[in-house]
């Protein structure tokens, strides 16, 4: 692409993602306007081309100028300027990694296209989707090849197959890194609370109470699993950043994750203090004194 009053100064021409539209285009996939104007029925081949550009390409190619009035050619080669008349919002049309994608919007009615991809909207029966567009557009004309009839859930799915997978490995490995977690958490502090079966003894025999002797084994428990817990978030929220590529429609600092993983693991060593610190009073003092 080449920009009016840009120098090429021996550089490349600038790869920008470019589309021919219809000017129902926008409002069927709900694109809102952001300035200028969008296309409409009179930018056809008899009149001055136009083009509708997205936040990502003004932002980048013009920061800090309006482009609205700005002129470009779509290749080097091409002798028509293209006026921009319109800005639109960033939207995911090429993937859902990112909207900042640089792309210049064309008026099909300007442009001829070899290929072309129809957006319908509306109610329609999965099955009967394909037959019903296929019948519309060899109504215009029968030679025209329809194929690839999809629906949106459908094309988004197949988009994010691969994330998908990657993120089912992950939750697997995540749950068994958890279940060895509460395993590691409950043997150690459930081993530490049943070595001080002779201490509890001893308080018993002094008169402390069940309930009292029980609170303090809780106490004890729970500050060890708050810092290893604060140590955790730490060093997963360093971890998280490396996984944002792999996520979408969620944050990689998720704070119901964290919460929910934080809570499973408190509950775990909560149960670990307490059954053994239960079971431990409920025997007989001179028994654990012996013990």
């Amino acid at each position: 692409m080449i920009f009016e009053g840009h120098a090429m100064q021996g550089q490349q021409p600038a790869f920008v993602n470019g589309v021919e539209v219809t000017p129902a285009y926008f409002r069927l996939l709900s694109i809102p306007l952001m300035r200028g104007r969008l296309f409409t029925d009179f930018d056809t081949d008899k009149a001055p081309p136009v083009a509708v550009i997205n936040q990502a390409m003004a932002r980048i190619y013009w920061p800090g100028e309006d482009p609205i009035g700005k002129r470009v050619k779509l290749s080097p080669s091409a002798a028509e300027w293209y006026t921009v008349v319109g800005i639109v919002a960033d939207a995911r049309t090429e993937s859902l990694a990112t909207s900042s994608v640089p792309q210049l919007y064309a008026s099909i009615y300007q442009r001829r296209a070899k290929h072309l991809a129809i957006f319908a909207r509306g109610r329609f029966e999965a099955a009967s989707i394909a037959r019903q567009i296929r019948e519309q557009v060899q109504g215009v004309n029968p030679a025209l090849p329809v194929f690839g009839a999809e629906t949106l859930s459908d094309a988004v799915s197949a988009s994010l197959a691969l994330r998908r997978f990657s993120m089912q490995l992950i939750a697997l490995f995540a749950g068994t890194a958890l279940l060895l977690a509460g395993l590691g958490i409950y043997g150690v502090i459930s081993y530490m609370v049943t070595e001080r079966t002779h201490e509890i003894g001893v308080r018993l025999a002094l008169g402390s109470a069940r309930g009292g002797i029980v609170a303090m084994v809780l106490r004890q428990g729970l500050r060890l699993a708050a810092a290893g817990g604060l140590a955790g978030l730490a060093a997963s929220l360093v971890v998280s950043r490396v996984m944002t590529g792999l996520l979408y429609g969620v944050r990689a600092t998720d704070p119901v994750s964290f919460g929910a993983v934080t809570l499973v693991l408190t509950i775990v060593a909560v149960m670990a203090c307490y059954l053994p610190a239960r079971r431990a009073v409920r025997v007989d003092p001179i028994v654990a004194l012996r013990g």
